[in-house]
């Protein structure tokens, strides 16, 4: 679970620029209105900042750093993604809660809360680079 940083790989199996790659990625991104994409020559990355900045309220809007980059040589996509910003929040109100609330509602309900946001944050992750490559292999 700690560092909350994580990198996915995905094989592009069809013959693609760099470009191409990365300016399909940088759709996929747009098309689910995040803000702040910075993109160049083999990377696209975004940052959705605090929570009062964040563009929506999606699985994206939870990720605080997110990169792909493009291997031309390996034909190789990989997203490294970085969750800490969020889920430190969510370990502070689960310690919070376990501090002061007693019984099973103060120590499981933080807790199934915390892990449950990590994991619905990790499968999104894996889902968007599942969905940028389906679109490169399959529809482009």
């Amino acid at each position: 679970m700690f560092p909350f940083t994580y990198t996915f790989e995905r094989e592009i199996i069809n013959d693609k620029t760099s470009e191409d790659v990365i300016y399909t990625a940088r759709d996929i991104l747009r098309e689910k209105k995040i803000k702040n994409i910075l993109y160049g020559p083999g990377f696209v990355s975004f940052n959705e900042g605090f929570l009062k900045e964040r563009s929506n309220w999606d699985y994206l809007s939870l990720i605080d750093d997110g990169k792909f980059t493009y291997n031309e040589k390996s034909k190789v996509l990989t997203y490294k993604v970085k969750l800490w910003k969020f889920n430190l929040f969510a370990l502070a109100f689960l310690i919070i809660t376990l501090i002061y609330f007693e019984g099973l509602f103060g120590k499981l309900l933080p807790l199934f809360g915390l892990i449950t946001n990590h994991l619905f944050c990790y499968f999104g992750s894996q889902g968007l680079i599942k969905e940028i490559t389906h679109e490169i292999n399959y529809l482009s």
